[in-house]
This record gives C-alpha cells, sequence and structure tokens, in this order.
C-alpha cells in the first residue's frame, strides 16, 4: 500500500517578508536625504513672514539671505537687494525716484533702462527690445517684469501724481512694412493697459502718445542710433510743481511737442539770420533754422508765461 505524501506547508504569508523589506529600504533612504540636509531657519522665517502679508513682491522674492557654506556650498545667493521693506519707504517724489533706480541697478537693466529725475517729475526711457519683439505691440513677459515691479512705487506715491504720459518711439527701419503710427502709438497703450491691470494708479491720470520715428534722440543712419531710437518712455508728473514756473512750462512744452518746437522769430514773424538774433536770446535757439518748423516771438512766448 502507497504511502500518503504529507500535505504541504501553506506560504501565504512570505510576501509580507519581502514588503517590510521594501518599506525598510524605503524609510532608510529618506532618512539618509534629511540627514544630509539641513533647515535654513531665517529663510522659513521669512517665507512664512511673506505669506503672512498676503502678497510677495518681485523684489523681495530675489532676497534669498546670506551665503552658508555649512548648509550648501554650491547654492548662488542674491544679497544685493536691501533687507529693508523700501516700499514702506517711498513717502515722495524723490524716494520713488532713488526706487527705480534701485530697481534697475538690482536688475542690472542699466543699458535697457535710464531713469531721471527734472522739474516735473521723473522720466524714464526703455529700450524696445525689453518691452516688445520686432514690429510687435505685444508686451514680452520681461516688461511686464518690469512694470510689476515700478508698479509697487507707483502705488505709493498714486497721491502725489498729477499724470502718467506714456510715449512710443521707432526708427524707421528700411526692412520693416509695420505703420509706425500705429506701432509706436500701439507699444505705448499696450504698457498703459497693463499697468492697469496693476492697478498701478488711477485710470485718469494716464495719457497715451505715438511719434514713429519722428522724436530721435539719435542718428537713424547707423543701427546703434536707430536702437537707442526705438523706445518707450513714461513721465510721471508730480502734482505739486509750480505750473507758472516758465522752466517748467518750457519742459512741458518740450515734453508734449518736442525740443526744436517753438523758436523764436521777429515781431513779424520772420526766422532773424544766427548772427543778428539779440543777445537776450539762447544760443541753442538761434541755431533752429528749420524753415517746416513753428515759429513763434519771444515776446508772445514771455507774455505767456
Amino acid at each position: 500500500m502507497a504511502k500518503r505524501r504529507p500535505a504541504p506547508e501553506e506560504e501565504g504569508a512570505n510576501w509580507m517578508d519581502t514588503y517590510g523589506d521594501m518599506i525598510t529600504l524605503v524609510l532608510t533612504f529618506f532618512v539618509l536625504l534629511y540627514s544630509m540636509s539641513s533647515m535654513d531657519v531665517s529663510k522659513w522665517q521669512y517665507i512664512a513672514e511673506a505669506f503672512s502679508k498676503g502678497k510677495i513682491s518681485d523684489t523681495q522674492i530675489q532676497v534669498v539671505g546670506k551665503p552658508n557654506p555649512e548648509n550648501d556650498p554650491s547654492a548662488v545667493y542674491d544679497d544685493t537687494v536691501p533687507e529693508v521693506d523700501v516700499y514702506d519707504e517711498i513717502v515722495d517724489f524723490e524716494d520713488f525716484f532713488m526706487y527705480l533706480k534701485e530697481v534697475i541697478t538690482t536688475n542690472n537693466l542699466q543699458e535697457s533702462v535710464s531713469v531721471e529725475m527734472s522739474n516735473t517729475g521723473v522720466y524714464m526711457r526703455f529700450r524696445d527690445n525689453i518691452f516688445f519683439a520686432g514690429d510687435s505691440d505685444v508686451l514680452l513677459d520681461e516688461g511686464k517684469y518690469i512694470l510689476d515691479i515700478i508698479s509697487d512705487g507707483i502705488r505709493s506715491v498714486n497721491e502725489r501724481i498729477h499724470a502718467i504720459k506714456v510715449s512710443g518711439h521707432t526708427a524707421g527701419a528700411a526692412n520693416s512694412d509695420a505703420n509706425e503710427w500705429t506701432l509706436s502709438s500701439g507699444r505705448a497703450t499696450s504698457v498703459i493697459n497693463y499697468m492697469l491691470s496693476l492697478d498701478a494708479c488711477d485710470p485718469e491720470k494716464f495719457s497715451a502718445a505715438g511719434y514713429g520715428k519722428y522724436r530721435p534722440v539719435d542718428t537713424n543712419d547707423t543701427e546703434e542710433g536707430r536702437r537707442q531710437n526705438r523706445r518707450v518712455e513714461i513721465v510721471f508728473i508730480r502734482n505739486d510743481v509750480d505750473f507758472t514756473d516758465p522752466e517748467v512750462i518750457q519742459e512741458l512744452f518740450q515734453m508734449e511737442y518736442g525740443t526744436d518746437f517753438v523758436q523764436y522769430s521777429d515781431a513779424d514773424g520772420t526766422v532773424p539770420e544766427t548772427d543778428s538774433v539779440a543777445e537776450d536770446v539762447p544760443e541753442v535757439d538761434a541755431e533752429r533754422t528749420d524753415p517746416d518748423r513753428v515759429y513763434v516771438s519771444k515776446e508772445d512766448v514771455l507774455a505767456a508765461n
């Protein structure tokens, strides 16, 4: 009689051993990762504070603390931005001007953006390639980023702003089929529309102008000159200026009509020769003898002032 084979042992629970080994290895892996890292408390506090204020500005994002080789020797830190909250320090146009200069320096925009302060307010000039692609009036992301930053400062002096004028300029490139008037005015309008979307300033304070190639700051005969002429300008006019001051009036006229718009003439409207101009007429005006310009008498200008 044949012997009965013994029943095989149950092996149903053997998979638990493999699963337990895998979980142990995974846990060991994460413990190893944690042991190789450390938390920068100052960064964590900064992030928590930024979120608690309800917003994180672009300038604040760049403040990532001082280098700490013990944490991460390969990390690149940007400690060029002041650690103070610049927005709280902007109380007048002088502060606003310094803030804009800081933005330009911090973002290495000296070759593309310039800012100046005058009797009437603050002038900013942007190379158009930082805002727009060739023959386009669609705002680039880089341009939006810059407008995001400066709009934070604009809000701080909103009550002190009388007007904001944005003007677009082209250079008349021979290989371009774009309409210069449409392109220059469209670019100015695009900048204003984006600033309005940021609620940077009261809408009624904005104005746009497109001048085509007819307000050059350099020659249009060279590529470098054309690069200078392709630009967008933003002028912030302060509301505490003396609009009866002749210098302020002259600056506003030049901003609206160009530096060559007003030229002196005799009382009968004729343009005097350069060597016969009265001694009290500025030399720079005496040299403007373009017959296509609009001329007014010096007496009329003084009477208007």
